[in-house]
């Protein structure tokens, strides 16, 4: 994707042992491949583990058992060392890496 969109500056906060990076892109239609490398330029080095897509409330893994009240990618992602979320337009769509960062704070 060859297109230039302004984004806005990055955003961090905590959520729970999860870091997260909000983004911001105002006035683009993004599908999943655009917002995925946007979340990567994001983060960097690090592996995906789950994702969401709002728009069509779609996550994967796709996890229905030992979730408790969260969605079943959420706790995946939870309990295989995501520890670094990237937000974009406000859950348009989420993905949650595992940075391997976990025990260094921050």
């Amino acid at each position: 994707m060859n297109t230039v969109c302004p984004i806005s500056p990055l955003v961090q906060r905590q959520l729970g042992h999860i870091k997260v990076i909000d983004v911001s892109v105002p006035g683009v239609v993004l599908d999943y491949a655009a917002a995925h490398t946007l979340a990567e330029k994001a983060v960097g080095e690090a592996m995906l583990i789950a994702w969401f897509d709002g728009k069509n409330k779609v996550g994967y893994p796709d996890v229905q058992e030992c979730t408790g009240d969260k969605p079943g990618w959420r706790a995946y992602a939870e309990s295989h060392g995501g520890n670094l979320e990237v937000n974009i337009n406000g859950g348009e769509f989420i993905f949650v890496f595992a940075t391997g960062l976990e025990n260094q704070g921050g």
